[in-house]
């Protein structure tokens, strides 16, 4: 029974020492793949894609797969996202002190304004989808710390973005007596009125004033000679 013992024992050493040499060279490393970088349209109930398009005011979610492809544990998981470009990526410091890392994208085509990241939107989603662990905001801005993450696993990091699009003042139109109005009210038709012409004095020339004055002398000296005649006649 003793030798029995002494060479079950003398097997399972074998066993052990390969396994301690496999886990040693295993630290843990970040996985890639073009499908671990995915978006999708919230408001149009779109499906998760590569590159989807979105227009003002419609909010789209961002799931970013990231997978520990072997035993050793991945610790201080760091991700950082692009709005602009698309690009997000992923880095994790391995059991043995050196830094893993991954990238990729996942694009919105947009016809006008711009993406803006949607505060308390992102999340820590394990792979079974049974547990969700709010994460800080900053995705967008340096990066988030997602945690640790296990060997052998993978978990999901969302966050959401809206479609924003500043509005354009409009054309204003000023009308007397009243504040400036939209170019489009009616009050800023304004009925022009007709000028009056002024009504021209008649021009009296230098002609016109030597034959009143020839006038008016005859007429003075009419007068002189019926009044002289009618003295002669009176005797």
């Amino acid at each position: 029974m003793k030798k029995f013992l002494l060479m079950a024992a003398l097997a399972i050493v074998p066993v052990i020492a390969f396994a301690v040499p496999a886990l040693a060279d295993s630290p843990g490393q970040l996985s890639n793949g073009p499908m671990n970088y995915k978006v999708r349209n919230v408001t149009q109930n779109g499906a998760y894609a590569q590159s989807i398009s979105a227009v003002c005011n419609d909010t789209v979610k961002y799931s970013v797969t990231l997978s520990n492809s072997e035993f050793g544990l991945l610790t201080n998981l760091m991700v950082n996202a692009n709005l602009g470009s698309g690009a997000i990526s992923a880095s994790a410091t391995n059991a043995a002190g050196a830094t893993t890392s991954v990238s990729g994208t996942a694009t919105v085509s947009l016809a006008k304004g711009s993406l803006v990241y949607v505060p308390g939107s992102t999340v820590r989603i394990t792979s079974d989808g049974a547990t969700s662990t709010p994460l800080a905001d900053g995705v967008t801005a340096g990066g988030v710390n997602a945690g640790n993450l296990n060997g052998s696993t993978a978990i999901f990091v969302q966050f959401q973005a809206k479609v924003n699009c500043p509005s354009t003042p409009p054309e204003m139109c000023t009308v007397p007596g009243k504040e400036n109005l939209p170019k489009d009210s009616p009050l800023c038709v304004v009925t022009p009125t007709t000028p009056t012409t002024p009504t021209a004095l008649p021009e009296t020339g230098a002609a016109e004033s030597v034959l009143a004055i020839v006038g008016l002398g005859a007429l003075v000296a009419s007068i002189a000679y019926f009044v002289a005649s009618r003295r002669n006649v009176l005797g």
